[in-house]
């Protein structure tokens, strides 16, 4: 009876290794790396927005708004609303200073208690957990056509 549940197993363990493998040969050659190089250098390539790059600067007002620090990404008074909770959680010094720097080292510690990434960056998950409306917390994008 050992004898059939080993080769049962074997069998099974055979066919499930096969199963998974599957060909995408279709029998047609590759093109060499050299072929591929010139290939893509004549290929245009593609833009998101279908501008020229020199068209979205910040003089123009069809140019899409850059963040250059995480701070910018917050509304209005929300970094207040931030040092609010971190102050109120005791991640946070009342007499603090209002730099980013100390903002930052609250926002980390905080996180660490919350086994998020230590970043000291606000993000979304942060937010929420700081009690706070993610959506009224961020600046929002709008779209234009």
């Amino acid at each position: 009876m050992t004898g059939r549940w080993q080769v049962l197993l074997l069998a099974l363990a055979l066919g499930g290794a096969c199963a998974h493998a599957k060909t995408t040969d279709d029998g047609t050659e590759k093109a060499t790396a050299k072929e591929t190089k010139e290939d893509d250098a004549k290929a245009p390539k593609p833009r998101a927005s279908g501008k020229k790059a020199g068209d979205l600067h910040a003089g123009n007002p069809d140019a899409v708004p850059v963040a250059t620090a995480p701070e910018t990404l917050l509304a209005p008074g929300a970094e207040d609303k931030i040092r609010e909770r971190l102050i109120a959680g005791g991640f946070l010094a009342a007499d603090a200073d209002t730099s980013n720097a100390a903002t930052r080292g609250g926002i980390r510690k905080f996180q660490k208690t919350q086994d998020l990434p230590a970043t000291g960056v606000p993000d979304a998950e942060t937010v929420k957990r700081l009690g706070l409306d993610p959506d009224t917390t961020f600046r929002r994008g709008t779209v234009k056509d």
